[in-house]
This record gives C-alpha cells, structure tokens and sequence, in this order.
C-alpha cells in the first residue's frame, strides 16, 4: 500500500505540504483568518476503505490527501469555498452546511455534520478539501471519532 501512496503523489505532482501552501495562499484572498489541517491517508485505513468499496486502484479513492480548513463563520467558508472552486477544478461533493448529515445511528442520533466537501483535481488526481467553522469542527470532530469507534 505504500508504493500505491507513492504512486499516487507521483501522479498528482506535488507533497500535501505544497498543496496546504498553495492552499494558504488562495485562502488568504477571502478570509483574514483560517487554520489548514491535513493528512495522508494511512495505508492501513486506504487498504480497509479499498476492499470495502471493492476497487482495485487507489486512483478511485477521493481522500488519499485530505486538507480541512477552519474559518470564523459559515458566510466566511462560503467565501473559502469560492476561491478554491477558481484555483483548482473539481466540484462541490456535499454542502453539509446548508444541509446538515444528520446521524442515525447512536451514540450521535440527530446531531448533525456540518461542512462543504470538495473534490479538487491536480493532474488528474483528485484530492478532499473540506470547508467548516471552528464550531463546526467541534461537533464533526466528536461525530467522526464516534464513527471511526463504531467501525472498530
């Protein structure tokens, strides 16, 4: 699996760390105050994501680099949201601020995800921006770590 994340930073041309700094860069056109957080996916949790959804190639996967970013308001990610739609291609894959995921499963029945999710393309090669308030980001952080306990 580590030659499969090889590959794919390979194909998409750049570290993640060169695409936070280009990110920070078109961020700071919209808003005057923003955090970036960011990971690759680990190869275990790519290998588990890959036989769940039954493909083959890690090409298919959306979130092998994944890139959050924290503003002040859900007007401000908006904002965010805009800028990065004209650097990068891709497409807005869920507006989970102005609808809300709501959980149906315990131990989180009825609270609420709350961000946009866009899929953005280099080379080809798409990659997760996730767009959310500092509240919001309290409240997904509790729900995802829930999920990931409830998987496990």
């Amino acid at each position: 699996m580590e030659k499969s994340i090889l590959l794919y930073q390979e194909r998409i041309g750049c570290t993640i760390e060169a695409l936070v700094k280009e990110l920070r860069q078109v961020i700071d056109t919209a808003v005057k105050k923003s955090e970036i957080q960011f990971r690759v996916k680990s190869p275990e949790s790519l290998r588990k994501k890959m036989q769940f959804k039954k493909i083959q190639s890690i090409f298919l996967i959306d979130d092998v680099y994944g890139i959050r970013i924290i503003v002040e308001s859900a007007n401000e990610a908006y904002k965010v949201l805009e800028k990065v739609s004209s650097a990068f291609s891709g497409h807005l894959d869920h507006d989970y601020i102005k609808k809300p995921k709501v959980r149906v499963n315990e131990p989180h029945k009825g609270e609420k995800l709350r961000l946009l999710q866009f899929i953005a393309y280099r080379n080809g090669v798409a990659f997760e921006i996730q767009i959310t308030t500092s509240e919001f980001h309290a409240i997904n952080e509790k729900l995802h770590r829930g999920y990931k306990k409830h998987q496990s």
